[in-house]
């Protein structure tokens, strides 16, 4: 095997902090800085359940990603980096401006078996294989990442962090380990929190920036280069804010109907915490054309929580995989084919125990997904793709998708022009 050099290893630490910079044309400032950008159109059909928002189930073309991101290399060591784009789908994301990630990158160390650096402010998160590229439409399997793994529910909360990352390699006996430990916080919008973990709302809770403390590993063997395991872990803790008073849940329940606090706890919350911890256990191989990656997740959750004033606690564990398969049929075109589970509580495969009156199989979600693209000029690319799906635990949500009767099985497509520069 060959001895990988000093240059190779400090461009590959390098790599997350450019990870939005898309491998076309690019706008040079000067020598040492650039600004890329995308534009993503897609056209999106979900006959049987409304997909992000009712337009769908007629058809939308309510989906789309604008981004601007770049970089400058102030010396040789130290960069900075940033996106900020606009994301609509439907009514599940209103397409508003966020920065997405803003970041100053300065390489410590590096020589031909150690490097070691740091990022600080709006830092990326390495978590499994795709969420430091999930906002970027060209480096997607398909229109989306696999829902099993990457909750569309909580993307900006996981895709970055404020705080600071400590990242490197490690080179010994030809065997290539990369790392990262990051520490921070960030917003969670607690409603699609509440609505993915419980299906309701609780009332009256909300919740300011959360702690997130994450690691990632990656190993690439000496004995195949082509392998490559990452493991990824992250504690997050949410903290319930202004929920009612005791009283206030008390007046509630006395105007509910007779039974609902048994049938219906989590409207009578006076005080919750919500301790997480989610692992990715990773694996991808390519060989020749194709590539086979395989991912799976464990989230275990605690809630603590006061029911009109009363102790209460539970623990979930969350169980999630996908196996998929990519061709690299030509330098143009590529394919793919992904099954996936998700079990938001792997003791009820069969979703009893968490459905809703109106979503009887929101607690698990299977399906299969084939998709194809072309990229028919240097610029330019067009995707295509079908879902077919079993169960609803990863379908968008969105406000008054409580108010909708959903379907066991049910399916979507995606036709998706993309642009970028």
């Amino acid at each position: 095997m060959k001895t990988l050099s000093k240059g190779i290893l400090a461009k590959a630490l390098f790599a997350v902090s450019l990870a939005a910079c898309s491998p076309a044309m690019a706008i040079d400032i000067n020598d040492s800085s650039q600004i890329h950008g995308f534009v993503n159109q897609a056209f999106l059909y979900s006959p049987d359940n409304p997909y992000a928002g009712t337009d769908s189930k007629n058809g939308s073309v309510k989906f789309r990603e604008l981004g601007v991101n770049g970089f400058t290399e102030l010396t040789p060591e130290f960069r900075l980096a940033g996106q900020v784009l606009s994301r609509q789908q439907d009514e599940a994301d209103d397409g508003d401006v966020r920065i997405d990630f803003l970041l100053a990158d300065y390489l410590v160390f590096s020589d031909q078996n150690i490097s070691f650096g740091i990022r600080a402010g709006r830092v990326k998160n390495n978590i499994g294989f795709y969420n430091a590229i999930r906002d970027i439409p060209s480096a997607r399997p398909g229109y989306n990442v696999p829902d099993s793994i990457y909750f569309d529910a909580f993307r900006d909360t996981l895709l970055s962090i404020d705080g600071v990352n400590l990242y490197g390699s490690v080179l010994f006996s030809e065997n290539l380990i990369t790392w990262e430990v990051s520490g921070g916080q960030r917003n969670i919008d607690l409603d699609d929190f509440e609505e993915f973990a419980f299906g309701q709302r609780v009332s009256m809770g909300k919740s300011d920036d959360i702690p997130l403390w994450l690691l990632n590993l990656n190993l690439v063997p000496a004995f195949d280069r082509d392998l490559r395991l990452g493991l990824s872990l992250v504690d997050l803790t949410i903290d319930l804010d202004e929920t009612q008073s005791v009283a206030e849940a008390q007046e509630a329940l006395m105007s509910a109907p007779p039974g609902d606090i048994t049938a219906n706890p989590l409207s009578y919350v006076t005080d919750g915490k919500f301790e997480g911890l989610l692992a990715i256990v990773s694996a991808q191989y390519s060989y020749q054309d194709w590539i086979m990656t395989a991912e799976y997740l464990n989230l275990e959750t605690d809630f603590h929580a006061e029911i009109l004033g009363q102790p209460s606690s539970d623990s979930v564990t969350t169980e999630g995989y996908y196996l998929q398969l990519e061709w690299l049929a030509t330098a143009r075109t590529s394919w793919f084919t992904r099954y996936e589970e998700l079990y938001l509580d792997k003791n009820d495969r069969s979703g009893e125990i968490t459905a809703r009156p109106n979503n009887r199989y929101r607690g698990f979600g299977k399906g299969w997904t084939l998709g194809g693209q072309w990229r028919f000029a240097t610029d330019w690319s067009v995707m295509g793709q079908a879902s077919f799906n079993e169960g609803t635990a990863w379908l968008p949500n969105y406000n008054g998708r409580e108010d909708e009767d959903l379907d066991k099985y049910w399916n979507y497509y995606v036709l998706s022009l993309n642009y970028q520069f």
